[in-house]
């Protein structure tokens, strides 16, 4: 096997784990939206520990083996592998300030003075869906752009369209808001 099928084959695996990593992420803002008690809550953000070092890995190993498939295809002269580093790095900053905001949930799950609205606030927070959003369309961005290698227009266009569909994906909402409430009993 040459060296460039298998950090091709590394690229692929590691934005497979980043896209699950994604989906477990959606998976459980959904359900933090939902949870009706403290200890619900707290259930899942279990993951995130495991969530934050797999998405962390996987985004280091696509930036380390795209850059490398992009030097031996001698290609860096070319504007879409530029806006692929571009919404790479846009993807790692939009998952550090939401997984920040995560952890500060999980550190008010487990502090002593649980405080009600602050939870439905963090829990709430349209910034964590538009951040998720952002980045799940900005992988179907870079595929694109990796797949048809456009010029520079064209992948401004790209980018611009991703980060716009992120955005206009987050304004939709699906079923109705449920509060948190500590006491166990979901309010009406």
């Amino acid at each position: 096997m040459r060296i460039y099928t298998a950090v091709l084959f590394a690229h692929a695996i590691a934005v497979l784990v980043l896209t699950a990593g994604l989906t477990v992420e959606t998976w459980m803002l959904f359900q933090l939206r939902r949870a009706s008690t403290s200890n619900e809550l707290r259930a899942w953000t279990l993951p995130l520990p495991g969530l934050t070092a797999a998405s962390i890995s996987s985004l280091v190993i696509v930036y380390i083996t795209g850059a490398y498939l992009t030097e031996s295809l001698k290609a860096w002269e070319l504007a879409w592998p530029r806006f692929a580093v571009l919404e790479t790095v846009l993807f790692a900053a939009l998952g550090a300030l939401a997984g920040r905001q995560l952890r500060a949930i999980r550190r008010l799950l487990n502090s002593l003075s649980e405080n009600q609205s602050e939870l439905n606030r963090w829990t709430r927070s349209f910034w964590l869906k538009l951040s998720l959003n952002i980045r799940i369309w900005i992988v179907f961005g870079t595929v694109l752009l990796m797949v048809a290698k456009p010029g520079f227009s064209e992948s401004v266009t790209i980018v611009v369209a991703s980060i716009l569909c992120g955005w206009g994906s987050s304004l939709i909402t699906f079923g109705r808001r449920r509060a948190v409430s500590i006491a166990g009993k979901s309010p009406h």
